[in-house]
């Protein structure tokens, strides 16, 4: 799984949705569509086949932003992610993740 073909950095998550009949979770984001210019645009972060989707964060003002995302484990079938924000931290286990407009 490559996560570097999304630009997870600055992402805002707006919400996020579990669907539990299709194992995916869907998060709702501003998504940097032109970074220097300062232009985000709404996207959906969808995660497939995820398993044990866990939120580590504190109390904070406001939606959080994603400041890095990384890989820390993969069995072959999924791979581990963690998101790090500014709030804490997000970590869930898919098979895919991809980005949609």
């Amino acid at each position: 799984m490559d996560i570097s073909l999304i630009h997870f950095h600055d992402t805002g998550i707006i919400r996020v949705i579990e669907e539990t009949e299709t194992d995916m979770l869907t998060m709702e984001v501003d998504y940097p569509v032109d970074w220097e210019s300062n232009k985000f645009k709404k996207r959906k972060i969808i995660f497939e086949d995820i398993l044990d989707y866990s939120v580590t964060e504190g109390p904070f003002q406001g939606s959080p932003t994603i400041l890095a995302a990384k890989i820390i484990s993969d069995d072959g079938r999924r791979a581990r992610i963690r998101l790090e924000t500014n709030a804490g931290h997000r970590e869930l286990s898919c098979s895919a993740v991809r980005l949609v407009k």
